[in-house]
């Protein structure tokens, strides 16, 4: 009686290998339009999760935020509440985010001569606009207006970051600012100065008055739109 031979089973492990050498493969041949978003996010997961299939950890992720831009834009913290992610994943991801961030920040930190307030809004909220935590943020600038330099000097909560006007004026000293843009965002979406926005303004405007500091503006930024303390009369 003829024999056959015994099929061996794959095991699960074989086969979250062989579905990511696939993945890689089709990037690897296609790029970013070879893959969905949700396969992007888990090409990415699979070198912080070894032996374990991630499809599952990526959908979550998008489904969490509605994509990939407001993940990349979110606390380590959040990310593995909101999603469930390990947190070596969840380390990765925020560093693919700010990765992203200093990118854009050193097309702005070469010499960039910032023209127009619109130019200035745009820059910002791409850069805060969809933080999920209040973020405030200065943009140093010399004689001519051109970028020093532009830097997070506080995170805080989802409605409150404590700012120190000394720290902001120590770094313009430090770089030989003359000038200075404030920034920072509203998470929950209003783009109404608070009266705590106003008198910080004020305070950090009067202490750059006396070291002969320029405050240029100070900007409120959320997803939709910005506002101008410039543009309406209250600088």
């Amino acid at each position: 009686m003829a024999t056959h031979p015994t099929l061996e089973k794959t095991s699960p492990s074989a086969q979250v290998g062989g579905h990511r050498e696939r993945l890689r493969d089709r990037y690897r041949r296609g790029g970013l339009e070879g893959l969905q978003d949700y396969e992007l996010l888990e090409l990415v997961l699979g070198f912080a999760i070894p032996r374990r299939d991630v499809k599952p950890y990526a959908k979550a992720v998008v489904a969490a935020y509605g994509g990939v831009r407001k993940a990349l834009e979110t606390d380590r913290e959040e990310l593995e509440t909101q999603s469930g992610l390990p947190p070596q994943a969840a380390l990765l991801l925020k560093a693919v985010g700010d990765l992203w961030r200093l990118a854009r920040r050193e097309d702005v930190r070469r010499g960039k001569s910032l023209t127009s307030p619109s130019e200035v809004a745009l820059y910002v909220r791409e850069e805060l606009g969809d933080r999920s935590r209040e973020v405030f943020f200065v943009l140093f600038l010399d004689h001519r207006n051109q970028v020093l330099d532009c830097r997070e000097v506080q995170q805080g909560t989802v409605d409150h970051a404590a700012v120190y006007p000394r720290e902001i004026l120590k770094t313009a000293l430090h770089l030989n600012a003359s000038g200075v843009i404030l920034a920072h965002n509203h998470p929950a979406g209003s783009l109404t100065p608070s009266e705590a926005d106003r008198h910080l303004t004020r305070q950090i405007q009067e202490a750059a008055r006396a070291l002969g500091v320029t405050v240029h503006d100070h900007l409120i930024v959320a997803s939709e739109g910005s506002f101008s303390f410039r543009q309406a009369g209250l600088l």
